[in-house]
């Protein structure tokens, strides 16, 4: 296998923390580069920060959750620099009507209760069979809340606001990874599916006992599933398998 740069795209209250079991397994194959948004307000923008911070030349691209809509944008703006892309926990379609309306009824403001907010996101995010892993909980929540709350604010409304970009991904050539946990209540399976009908070339996986956190819960599962990834070759039809 030829040594690629892999980008690591970070999901929303996300740093470079949400790779950190899977990057070290990847490291002798790819040279591994994770991006940080900081003020960033729309999708767009933030694949711009991808590409601005990349190294130059061919680019894996995959994103977890909020970050497999970046990679798509990543995508539109740089195709020619893209060899492959991983969508993990993530989705294709625009913001729909209930999610709108759920936005503009708790409003985008910086959360005065912060702290309460990280706490009921962990059992809201994790498959149940983790909701007593302490120390999941609080490498995740510790991440949360080292981004904080005002890039919170920012990404939520870049979320909300995301472009459709479903027209760019049809008939790939390239390879393409769709992992996802089959408890996924965030990003549930029918993301997942309605991005692998948009590339039937694509090796759609769905993770058994799993959640949201995919990098977090299942991180040696998934680093597997990727160093696959990056040695599929272009053009080959892989199919759907569960996990």
């Amino acid at each position: 296998m030829s040594r690629q740069t892999l980008v690591l795209i970070p999901g929303m209250l996300n740093n470079a923390t949400v790779w950190s079991e899977v990057a070290p397994a990847l490291t002798d194959v790819a040279d591994v580069h994770i991006p940080i948004f900081s003020d960033e307000n729309t999708i767009e923008a933030m694949a711009e920060t991808v590409l601005a911070s990349a190294p130059p030349g061919p680019l894996a691209i995959a994103g977890f959750s909020m970050g497999g809509w970046v990679a798509q944008a990543v995508f539109r703006q740089a195709k020619d620099r893209t060899t492959r892309l991983a969508f993990i926990s993530s989705g294709a379609s625009p913001a729909d009507q209930k999610e709108l309306d759920t936005f503009t009824r708790t409003g985008n403001s910086v959360p005065s209760n912060f702290e309460a907010l990280l706490a009921r996101m962990f059992p809201a995010t994790v498959h149940p069979s983790r909701l007593e892993d302490t120390a999941l909980a609080a490498t995740a929540i510790q991440m949360w809340r080292e981004v904080g709350p005002i890039t919170f604010v920012q990404q939520r409304q870049a979320v909300v606001d995301r472009p459709d970009l479903r027209p760019h991904l049809r008939a790939l050539d390239i390879p393409v990874l769709i992992a996802c946990g089959r408890e996924d209540p965030v990003c549930p399976p029918a993301f997942s599916q309605e991005l692998g009908a948009l590339m039937p070339s694509a090796h759609i996986v769905f993770v058994e006992q799993c959640g949201h956190l995919l990098p977090f819960e299942r991180p040696d599962e998934l680093a597997g599933l990727m160093r696959q990834w990056l040695a599929a070759k272009q053009g080959i039809t892989q199919g759907e398998r569960h996990g």
